[in-house]
C-alpha cells in the first residue's frame, strides 16, 4: 500500500526511486504554494546550483516508462513527457531557499520529518543507558575514517562533530543509546539524507556542553560537500 503523508493541508503520496525518497515538481508546487512553472523556471535559471545525483534525478527511456506505470504517481507526472526530474531532499531544500517564502521553509521542515525521513528498524536497546563498548562504537570509527578520506578533514573535527551529535565529550562517554543514534546520523549523512533537525541538534548540544556557537566552518564544509 502506498504511504501517504499530510503536510500542511495537502495529502501527498511518498514516492521512492531506487530506494531513495524523491518528489516531483508538481508535488513541490502543491506543497510550497507556487506554480509548477515557478519550480521549472528556478531550476532552468539556476542550473549551476543543482547537481544531478545530489539535488535531482533525471528519468528518461525505460526508467521513465517504469516510473510512470506506478499507480501512486498518477496525476503527479505529465503522461507525454520525454523526461522527468525528480527532486531529492537537498533539491527540495534548494527550491525552498530560492522561493524565499515562510510557507516554503515551514513546509520543507515538515517534509524533512514526515516525507524524507525513513524510520530505521533497529532493535530497541534495553540497556541503552549503559556505557557503550568498543564494539558499539565501531561503526562510528569506520564513518570517521571514510569521512576524513572523502572530505580531507582532520580526524579531530569529525570526532568533535559526532560527539556533539551525541551530546558527549568523547566517544568513550557515549551510552549505548547515544552511540546507536550517532550511527543512524552517520547513515543519513552518508546517503545525503541528513536533516536540518540533525544539525540543529548538533548546535544545541554545542551550547549545552560548551556554551559557545557551533564550529560553523566544520559544519558548513561537511554539510555542503
Amino acid at each position: 500500500m502506498t504511504e501517504v503523508v499530510t503536510i500542511g493541508a495537502v495529502a501527498t503520496p511518498v514516492i521512492n526511486f531506487k530506494d531513495q525518497r524523491v518528489c516531483t515538481s508538481k508535488q513541490l508546487a502543491q506543497l510550497y504554494g507556487c506554480s509548477e512553472k515557478n519550480i521549472g523556471d528556478n531550476f532552468e535559471n539556476n542550473r549551476e546550483r543543482f547537481e544531478e545525483g545530489k539535488h535531482f534525478v533525471k528519468l528518461q527511456g525505460g526508467d521513465l516508462r517504469d516510473f510512470k506505470n506506478q499507480p501512486d504517481i498518477v496525476g503527479l507526472v505529465a503522461k507525454k513527457s520525454a523526461h522527468l526530474i525528480l527532486w531529492t531532499e537537498r533539491g527540495a531544500m534548494r527550491h525552498a531557499k530560492m522561493l524565499e517564502t515562510d510557507v516554503a521553509w515551514e513546509v520543507f521542515e515538515q517534509m524533512e520529518d514526515s516525507y524524507f525521513s525513513k524510520t530505521r528498524a533497529r532493535q530497541p536497546i534495553t540497556d541503552g543507558q549503559e556505557r557503550s563498548t568498543k564494539f558499539d562504537r565501531l561503526p562510528l570509527y569506520h564513518f570517521t575514517v571514510d569521512t576524513v578520506i572523502k572530505h580531507g578533514l582532520l580526524f579531530g573535527k569529525v570526532y568533535a562533530l559526532l560527539n556533539l551529535f551525541a551530546g558527549s565529550h568523547s566517544f568513550k562517554e557515549m551510552s549505548k543509546e547515544q552511540s546507536a543514534e550517532v550511527h543512524d546520523f552517520c547513515d543519513r549523512f552518508a546517503l545525503g539524507q541528513d536533516t536540518r533537525t540533525d544539525w540543529q541538534r548538533i548546535t544545541d548540544n554545542q551550547t549545552k556542553l560548551y556554551g559557545t556557537p557551533a564550529q560553523l566552518d566544520m559544519v558548513q564544509k561537511l554539510l555542503l560537500s
